[in-house]
């Protein structure tokens, strides 16, 4: 099968849906990354087994699709490895940035405060103990600080991205085949980058995260194709909603126990975020699922650019980069602090405006900088995935049976970790 992804085509393939999810998972990050405040009870996390990370991780993962898939699979294989792998290095960069601003966002808060209490929290006592070897660690991702610890894990996925488009190449249903084994063999043999200096691996394991990636980068395919990430089945709609329905029953009436009770392997019904075991795995998809078919007249089909949360979303990057340096800064502020509604809601609007206003220039900025180009320089007429049109040339679809969600929600079961 051959797509010719025009100008026109592209326009209409971009899923405002896909920023709108986007931005409202980089708001709700930035909520549960200020623990203690009023407003992170109201978040996601507390309404079912996934969180944020899930989301985010499966929208970078279709946005990937037309990013990269469409380049490699149109015959521009190097290409395209080489721009994943650009801005994989981006991101190690953006990483190291923020990694640094924590230790000096909580260095100058112990002194302001007088609290050298606060430099045991994120992970940092060991930059105090070992500093030398924390700060290898650092350079070498093997040392992440607590709420500054997703990046290193998407930048893998990056690196992993060629692989997936090449079995995408011979079959989408191969591709996430290999997914699932990855994640499979990740679990039983307990598959993690190593940690260093401490012992244990990474908390956001890439060898089981790749499995969410893989699965919206499945679902971006379709689009691409002009079909639907997630095709409607009434069955499987009602399926979904009540999957979701007993994921808030478990957290809001506290009925974990039920699930420790089964006789079944941890896999199967325990919570652990590295490794994503499956209750977190199925709520996100189902969520995806409900959300990707909700109702034409419903407000979440019906996104439009100018939508605030998807402005946030079109500037994924910057937005979570502010947001996790004025996140950090509302930890230090609210240090021992009980949750009050009238102080939380001005630090956290405060935050919020602040990136909404970020995301307003950058719009602007995209525009602007267009506007004053100097003629006879080429502007790239996809706004989808960045470059010029390229044919996609997918392989048939294979028989086996397609898993993917669409656009969803939210934050986490270990709150303090992520």
């Amino acid at each position: 099968m051959t797509i010719v992804a025009s100008p026109t085509a592209a326009i209409q393939l971009r899923d405002q849906r896909v920023d709108f999810w986007r931005g409202v998972a980089l708001a709700m990050i930035f909520v549960n990354h200020i623990p203690g405040n009023y407003w992170e009870n109201f978040t996601s996390r507390n309404f079912g087994f996934s969180d944020a990370a899930e989301l985010f991780v499966f929208l970078a993962g279709f946005a990937s699709a037309f990013a990269y898939g469409r380049l490699f699979l149109g015959g521009e294989r190097l290409i395209a490895s080489l721009r994943a792998a650009r801005r994989a290095g981006v991101l190690y960069l953006v990483h190291i940035t923020l990694t640094m601003a924590a230790v000096a966002i909580f260095s100058w808060g112990a002194l302001a405060l007088g609290e050298g209490a606060i430099m045991r929290n994120i992970g940092l006592s060991q930059f105090l103990t070992m500093p030398l070897e924390t700060m290898v660690g650092f350079a070498s991702l093997g040392h992440q600080l607590g709420y500054v610890n997703i990046l290193p894990m998407y930048s893998v996925l990056l690196l992993m991205l060629p692989l997936h488009l090449f079995l995408a190449g011979i079959s989408r249903n191969v591709m996430l085949a290999a997914a699932i084994a990855m994640w499979f063999a990740a679990y039983i043999f307990r598959i993690d980058v190593p940690a260093y200096p401490l012992p244990g691996g990474w908390f956001f394991n890439p060898f089981a995260w790749q499995l969410i990636f893989a699965i919206g980068l499945y679902c971006g395919f379709r689009r691409i194709e002009g079909k639907a990430g997630f095709p409607y089945r009434k069955w499987l709609f009602f399926a979904a909603l009540g999957y979701v329905f007993v994921s808030f029953l478990t957290i809001r009436l506290d009925l974990w126990w039920l699930w420790g009770a089964s006789s079944l392997p941890m896999m199967l019904t325990g919570f652990d975020k590295t490794y994503v075991s499956v209750p977190r795995l199925l709520h996100i998809l189902a969520v995806c699922y409900l959300f990707a078919n909700a109702a034409p007249s419903s407000p979440f089909s019906r996104v439009t650019r100018d939508n605030v949360f998807a402005m946030l979303g079109r500037h994924s990057l910057p937005i979570f980069a502010v947001g996790t340096v004025l996140s950090l800064l509302g930890q230090v502020i609210k240090h021992d602090q009980i949750p009050d509604i009238l102080f939380d809601t001005l630090l956290i609007g405060g935050g919020l405006s602040i990136q909404i206003a970020l995301a307003r220039y950058l719009d602007w900025w995209r525009v602007a900088s267009k506007v004053a180009r100097p003629a006879g320089k080429p502007v790239a007429t996809n706004p989808v995935a960045g470059h010029s049109p390229v044919p996609l040339r997918l392989p048939p679809r294979s028989a086996a049976p397609a898993a993917a969600p669409a656009n969803a929600r939210a934050e986490s079961t270990k709150p303090r970790t992520a």
